[in-house]
């Protein structure tokens, strides 16, 4: 921008007078730097010579300003248009609804929608995708509608008021029907505009599910010689990939393709997101790979579906590796997949790189977002570098970021997995009086990690140490900046048995029934679980019943927390009553609920129907657990079945687990016993070589 500047003051001083292109160039390079008071004087000096702004120079502002987040910079920009008479297009208005939609402004979104629609704007298809992607879920079609009849009105002069079907429509077959009559005027009317108009309402359809009707109006378009938009197909596509039906979106790719349309980054970035949300990234890759081999140079949108897909999988090296796969390719990344990438560090556990991508990011020249922040710090606090994540929460305040939801949600997470019950607590009553909302997520997260510590407490806190304290009173001393009373004393547990922790999950769970307003599976189980834990079964049943009388059905989690519930209880019949009638329904048991018996049938000490299950599961294709092997391991030495717990030791070792050093004491200690020194001799021998052991498992996995 300098040299571009010091080429405009030479034109000046050569007496060239600059044009209305050079003034629209230089504005849009400061406004792409985010300096828009320069902007502005180049504007006024603009204006001076007598030059007259046009739409294009208020536009590329608008973009900037809802770029930066500087939403009522653009409002009051635009209210400063329609003062100097300069009228707004729908580019104009797609730029600001959008950024109003990312901010969940819905109220202003549909007043100043209202408010183009009457100053005479004929809405477009780009707006109608921008503003369904955000409206209420079901009325995609209702919006259409609308929509449509501003066109037919406003640019093909159909009179929507003589129309027989004008009336509003009282369902969406009501509104289907009223569109296919409008689209049939429209089409008559003019061809123009009918490519857009019948891909308006294909997108709908999309966006509501209704894929057969869809496809109806694509064969309807094809009749009348009509090509579909670039999003009418992308959406379609999406539907058929969200139904599982791959093959038919790659037929689609092909039709695409017949007519004419080269599918775009975008429509492949469609398909991978939606088999990475299936969990299917083999198929993923292999979506990317076949744009690498058509020539293509993928987006980043696609590495970020991937990425995302194999951090929640667990697989950080493979992440990292497309990570990395990405840059080479000279791809730039963006502060989504910053994001994207260190939320996978973190959540594995990989707080140190986290971190430091975190700053390279910053050395992109890329802002950190709030998601950014809010993956990092939580797993910063995981692996004990609560100072550090202090560090980047005073930055994240210092940034206009406001602890929100999601960060509050992963801290209490943290501490409660920590056992440090009351500090999670003094972040829970802390975000109460700040004002932050208690989601779904955040309820779910109380309940499960209350409960899950239930079995384990002792009547004792966690012990912290002189290090750890002060990280955490410098964290709540940060995030204490936002409370509103914050002279209130913070809340104190006073929970010294593991009885009162029963009462005090008791009395959460109850206080989290009043507040929670939708039927839920995850809380239901949180809830049933909560009950278990607490060995209260006569109410986790209840809570079954209650859940399916409101519709939301148990799944293979809700059986497991039952089965596991009375194995507890020391109620293991029942235990296996539960598991024969899940196999009677049709459900399948999965690995889960699998090792929950076989850990049972071992505490009870009914090895060899641990071992009969385990034998069944591998039939089916499922492997035990390696704390399921051990648990299986222990009970045949304690029962001095040297040869079951021998082979057991091998499958182990086969499967690349290496037991515990106890477990393998014990089995040396019987194989003597029973004179079978060969076989002790060999297992003495492999404790000695673990390491080699290990390093073979390493270089094969």
């Amino acid at each position: 921008m300098k040299m571009a500047m010091r080429l405009f003051m030479r034109m000046l001083k050569m007496g060239y007078e600059p044009d209305n292109y050079i003034y629209n160039t230089l504005i849009h390079g400061f406004a792409n730097l985010g300096l828009f008071s320069k902007g502005w004087v180049l504007h006024d000096k603009m204006v001076n010579s007598g030059l007259k702004p046009n739409i294009v120079i208020y536009q590329i502002m608008l973009n900037n300003y809802c770029r930066d987040q500087k939403v009522d910079c653009a409002l009051m920009l635009l209210d400063d248009m329609l003062q100097r008479n300069i009228a707004p297009n729908v580019h104009c208005y797609t730029v600001l609804l959008s950024a109003l939609c990312k901010e969940q402004r819905l109220e202003e979104v549909y007043s100043l929608y209202h408010k183009m629609l009457d100053s005479g704007v004929v809405p477009d298809h780009v707006l109608f995708f921008t503003l369904v992607k955000n409206h209420a879920e079901g009325d995609e079609l209702y919006f259409a509608l609308t929509v449509l009849q501003a066109i037919a009105k406003k640019s093909c002069n159909i009179d929507i008021s003589t129309l027989s079907s004008s009336v509003n429509p009282k369902s969406t077959g009501d509104a289907m029907v009223e569109i296919e009559y409008l689209l049939e005027e429209i089409a008559r009317s003019t061809s123009d505009l009918a490519d857009m108009c019948y891909s308006i309402y294909m997108i709908a359809l999309c966006k509501g599910g209704k894929l057969d009707a869809a496809l109806r109006c694509m064969e309807k378009m094809a009749n009348l010689g009509l090509l579909p938009l670039p999003s009418a197909f992308n959406s379609l596509i999406k539907l058929l990939t969200q139904e599982g039906l791959v093959e038919g979106a790659e037929s689609l790719l092909e039709v695409m393709q017949d007519q004419g349309l080269v599918p775009n980054q975008s429509t492949f970035a469609i398909i991978v997101h939606e088999l990475c949300k299936q969990g299917d990234f083999q198929s993923a890759i292999d979506v990317l790979d076949q744009i690498e081999e058509r020539g293509m140079k993928p987006n980043v949108a696609i590495y970020n579906s991937i990425i995302s897909c194999l951090g929640r999988r667990r697989m950080i090296h493979e992440a990292e590796s497309f990570f990395y796969r990405m840059l080479e390719f000279g791809i730039d990344p963006d502060e989504t997949i910053f994001a994207t990438m260190i939320n996978a560090y973190s959540k594995n556990g990989w707080a140190n790189e986290a971190h430091k991508l975190f700053d390279k990011m910053m050395e992109h020249d890329l802002k950190p977002s709030s998601h950014a922040y809010t993956a990092l710090i939580p797993g910063l606090v995981k692996k004990n570098m609560t100072k550090k994540g202090c560090l980047y929460l005073d930055k994240m305040l210092k940034d206009g970021f406001m602890p929100n939801t999601v960060l509050y949600t992963s801290l209490i997470k943290q501490f409660l997995r920590k056992r440090e019950f009351e500090f999670a607590f003094r972040l829970v009553d802390l975000m109460e009086k700040s004002e932050v909302e208690q989601d779904l997520v955040t309820y779910i997260t109380l309940v499960s990690g209350v409960c899950r510590s239930m079995r384990r407490f002792d009547g004792k806190w966690y012990l912290s140490n002189e290090k750890s304290d002060k990280g955490k009173e410098i964290l709540f001393q940060l995030l204490h900046q936002q409370a509103i009373l914050s002279k209130e004393k913070s809340l104190k547990l006073l929970i010294s048995s593991q009885e009162e922790m029963k009462i005090f999950s008791l009395k959460l769970i109850q206080k989290i029934k009043t507040v929670w307003l939708m039927p839920d599976l995850y809380l239901y189980n949180g809830i049933i679980s909560g009950f278990c834990w607490a060995q209260s079964m006569e109410e986790a049943y209840e809570h079954l019943n209650l859940m399916q009388r409101e519709g939301v059905q148990p799944n293979l989690v809700t059986f497991t927390i039952l089965i596991d519930g009375h194995i507890q209880f020391g109620e293991l019949d029942l235990a296996v009553a539960l598991f024969n009638k899940i196999n009677a329904n049709g459900l399948v048991p999965d690995r889960m609920l699998f090792n929950t018996l076989i850990r049972g049938f071992c505490k009870v000490g009914r090895v060899l129907d641990a071992l009969s299950l385990s034998h069944v599961m591998q039939k089916r294709g499922l492997l035990p657990s390696k704390s399921s092997y051990e648990k299986l391991l222990s009970s045949l030495c304690a029962s001095h079945s040297s040869v079951h717990a021998l082979r057991i030791c091998e499958d182990m070792l086969s499967h690349n687990y290496f037991p515990c050093r106890y477990n393998l004491h014990w089995l040396i200690s019987i194989l003597g016993k029973d004179n079978k020194l060969d076989e002790a001799g060999a297992i003495h021998d492999l404790m000695l070589n673990r390491k080699a052991f290990q390093r073979n498992v390493e270089s094969y996995t």
